[in-house]
């Protein structure tokens, strides 16, 4: 009869460890809800700010018209052949990328709120130099001789994702004289964003070098990228954003990250960073793809408190099983009785943790929430586990525990890339101590015989009263 009523509750408390699990997939899902609230509140500035931008450019459109005469086959009046000659004159355009691009950017963030929502912003001070050089437009004429070719009125394009995040017009120096842009790139396609400036006539007697440069206060949000469109590029990148995720076709050559912010620089040619495939889909019409292919960073947010709130609330089913697990060996060690209430009561509190953890991290630093709740429901449980063993000392052992398991908890979920490894090595751990601790147990002494006072066969155990 012991032995049943010890097997029904075991089986009652296997089914109350089940239930439990209801409340924690409800706080995963608490936390993905949240997690959507935010994406929100970064769209919600998105529509009032510029969003992650991209920089792509200059690139020199050169249009031109070619006439030649071509010879074609027509019959007469009186089905005879012959041959004429007629003047053909089409039109295309001749893209040139930077044979030396050099990018330098001084960004500065700050931070926007919607709600409890923080989100990072920033505006980017660049500083464009480089140069193109003529020689395709002289192997141009070379390869139609015998063509008439007339030049038309050659522009310079730059492209960015969100023409919103250009603060106030630039001015481009080209050649030391100063042209003016207007908004817009100009180019074939869906991506318009940007700006272009016409240009003077370009000198074709002998293969020149045409320098360019221009200033740009350029605002976004979330990211910034430079699409490398050069022979050669060279671009260096600071800013006072402690904790950029870099991204992109490659990664920074050099990179220095501090507390203060953090220097990059990337350095690329046409052989790292091929770049013929958009320009040919530029000529062919479309040219959003030349913003495809860019290097850059995110600004990603120091702690992500959702990401480790839901990597913490995993852990939930570990605690309640463990915190169980001790107080039936109490239960059969001290010949205690604790009702399925209790234990539901236990499980309960330990699942609040999570919900305080949750809403707290949302107002103050991930570290101070997750202390204030750890405390919290280690308090609770500590005075309620004193009460239902009838023990301070053991109330106080338990809490203790308790206790040291949070604080594991807390350098598993901030351990990023050994998270899985601490996480297994705590698991076996624990299982460990369980089976080193209870490797003397007579179980069936223990749960045949729950008479209050009846001694347990080779268990040495104290009976504590206070």
């Amino acid at each position: 009869m012991p032995n049943q009523r010890f097997y029904l509750k075991l089986t009652i408390i296997a089914a109350l460890i089940l239930l439990l699990l209801i409340p924690q997939a409800f706080m995963l899902g608490l936390v993905g809800e949240r997690a959507s609230w935010r994406e929100q509140a970064y769209q919600s500035i998105g529509q009032s700010w510029p969003g992650a931008q991209t920089l792509a450019g200059p690139v020199l459109a050169v249009p031109y018209q070619r006439t030649y005469n071509s010879k074609e086959t027509v019959k007469d009046k009186g089905g005879k052949e012959r041959e004429v000659l007629r003047e053909v004159t089409d039109k295309d355009i001749l893209y040139l990328l930077p044979s030396q691009l050099n990018i330098r950017s001084k960004l500065q963030s700050s931070l926007r709120y919607r709600g409890i929502y923080e989100v990072p912003v920033y505006a980017s001070g660049l500083q464009v130099t480089g140069e193109f050089n003529t020689q395709p437009l002289l192997d141009l004429l070379a390869d139609n001789k015998g063509k008439q070719i007339r030049w038309e009125t050659p522009q310079l394009s730059v492209m960015v994702r969100d023409q919103r995040g250009i603060a106030s017009p630039p001015a481009l120096q080209w050649i030391g004289a100063e042209q003016a842009f207007k908004p817009g790139n100009n180019l074939p396609g869906n991506a318009s964003a940007g700006m272009h400036a016409k240009l003077p006539t370009i000198d074709l007697t002998q293969a020149n070098r045409l320098p360019f440069a221009f200033d740009l206060e350029l605002r976004g949000m979330r990211a910034m990228n430079f699409a490398l469109l050069a022979e050669n590029s060279n671009v260096q990148l600071s800013s006072n954003w402690p904790h950029p995720s870099f991204s992109g076709e490659l990664l920074p050559e050099t990179r220095e990250v501090s507390d203060a912010g953090f220097n990059a620089h990337w350095r690329a040619s046409s052989f790292s960073y091929n770049v013929s495939g958009a320009l040919e889909q530029c000529r062919q019409g479309e040219c959003a793809g030349l913003l495809e292919r860019a290097v850059g960073f995110d600004l990603i947010q120091p702690v992500d408190v959702y990401q480790q709130s839901e990597r913490s609330i995993k852990y939930a089913a570990l605690f309640i099983i463990l915190t169980f697990v001790v107080l039936i060996l109490f239960e059969l060690l001290k010949k205690l009785r604790v009702h399925p209430v209790q234990y539901t009561l236990v499980g309960m509190a330990l699942l609040v943790f999570y919900l305080l953890l949750i809403s707290l991290s949302e107002h103050v630093d991930f570290l101070r929430a997750y202390t204030v709740a750890a405390l919290a429901s280690t308090g609770l449980l500590t005075l309620y586990f004193g009460a239902i063993l009838h023990s301070r000392k053991l109330g106080l052992l338990l809490g203790a525990g308790l206790a040291g398991l949070y604080a594991l908890l807390y350098v598993i979920l901030q351990a990023e890339e050994n998270a899985l490894l601490m996480g297994s090595v705590l698991i076996f751990a624990v299982l460990a101590v369980l089976m080193l601790a209870t490797r003397h147990f007579d179980w069936y002494a223990l749960t045949g015989n729950t008479n209050v006072g009846t001694p347990v066969p080779h268990i040495a155990t104290t009976t504590e009263t206070e």
